[in-house]
């Protein structure tokens, strides 16, 4: 998989790609057929960067997260889009991925396709902590150690036997953020403001329970999908580590019981011998640069370059508006499900919508169409992600349109 990526990496655009004095994080998501014995990369994405709170966009056309996870997963959500239209245009439906079934209302992932996904980078967070001693149940009750930090989850960050994260401690009984205790939420390293978005390891965590789907794209799935597989590449990266911070820290609470969603247990793994030309070294610095492609059409632009959250090379005149604002963002993945219930009538039945409400519709209200997935989340908030960042409502209540329009 890894010579996969990196060919796919090295065949974009050079606009945006790190220098030979830069170095970035490469992540990507790989999508097997069984059945057709197709194994295709599709979608990739690279960064290092994060904004702090008080730069959020009230509609949601920046980037809060520009980790190359967060990239190459949204980058897989603007995939699932155009293949669930496809799905609904009875010309290219066997193209797509998923099938409709019309007695329930919902889209299937067809029978044999899996995810796969890999990182050249451990994750920030609770994957980055580590000691020699391996105790596999130390992170039942873990101890607070504290060191210096960096503001970078580096692989770099050593100490004796402690690899460290600059990710910042959510749950207030820790007096210093930087403790570097395992098994706890922590919101993404930064030297400057604090963030308020997770850490790397929390949100892949996530997706381990809740699926990489989404709220949104759950409202028209059956079932949540999840990653079968996940790979990490570099010397400094614990596979032990790694599992605690994906699933095992989660054992320890009370079980998570829901008829669709679960505490799934991929595969993890690490490969030392695969090696990213980009990779972080001594003496080289971060590219300023977030890269974002998927497998869509050449017509639809796939390969994205951001700068702070948004597009690089917007003129400053358009530089608040839906045209500076990347494809991935919130608002325009919004505007790709909106799009959706206007070409399929019967989901708008299906959520007691009228097709004159849709531009009506906010992105917070658009995710509560998903009933059974916010259930699950607030459950699986409660036993795994006590601490998880809520983002306050004026950030959440945007709609696609310029109109403001009164909630009442």
């Amino acid at each position: 998989m890894a010579s996969m990526c990196f060919a796919k990496f090295e065949s974009l655009p050079k606009t945006g790609k790190p220098t030979d004095t830069e170095w970035t994080v490469l992540a990507a998501v790989v999508e097997s057929d069984e059945k057709e014995g197709i194994c295709k990369v599709v979608s990739l994405g690279c960064g290092t960067k994060c904004i702090g709170k008080s730069k959020l966009c009230e509609r949601g056309l920046i980037l809060n997260d520009s980790h190359a996870e967060v990239m190459a997963r949204r980058s897989l959500l603007r995939y699932f889009y155009k293949e669930i239209k496809k799905a609904m245009n009875t010309a290219k439906e066997k193209q797509s991925i998923f099938t409709w079934c019309e007695k329930r209302r919902k889209l299937y992932l067809k029978t044999g396709i899996t995810y796969h996904f890999l990182s050249t980078q451990t994750p920030c967070g609770d994957a980055c902590i580590k000691t020699s001693s391996n105790h596999s149940q130390e992170y039942h009750e873990p101890k607070a150690k504290k060191l210096k930090t960096t503001n970078e989850c580096d692989s770099d960050n050593s100490l004796g036997d402690l690899v460290y994260t600059g990710a910042k401690l959510l749950d207030p009984q820790y007096k210093d953020c930087m403790e570097q205790s395992m098994g706890a939420m922590r919101t993404k390293p930064g030297k400057g403001e604090r963030t308020l978005s997770m850490s790397c390891s929390d949100k892949l965590a996530k997706w381990q329970v809740m699926g990489i789907q989404g709220a949104l794209i759950a409202a028209l799935l059956a079932e949540p999908i999840y990653l079968k597989s996940m790979t990490f590449y570099g010397n400094n990266s614990s596979l032990e580590c790694l599992e605690r911070a994906i699933w095992q820290r989660f054992i320890k609470d009370s079980v998570f019981n829901h008829s669709i969603y679960r505490l799934h247990k991929p595969e993890i793994r690490r490969d030392i011998a695969s090696e990213f030309l980009y990779k972080q070294v001594p003496n080289k610095k971060p590219s300023p640069n977030g890269l974002a492609w998927c497998d869509i059409e050449l017509k639809d632009k796939p390969y994205e370059v951001s700068v702070n959250g948004k597009r690089q090379g917007i003129i400053s005149k358009k530089l608040h508006s839906p045209e500076a604002s990347l494809k991935i963002s919130k608002f325009h993945l919004f505007s790709e499900f909106l799009d959706i219930l206007k070409v399929k009538p019967i989901l708008l039945e299906t959520f007691g919508l009228a097709i004159e409400s849709v531009e009506k519709l906010n992105y917070l209200k658009a995710k509560c169409l998903s009933e059974t997935y916010q259930t699950a989340w607030l459950e699986a908030k409660t036993k795994y992600f006590k601490q998880w960042s809520k983002k306050p409502e004026n950030l959440i209540k945007f709609y696609t349109n310029k109109i403001i329009i009164d909630d009442e």
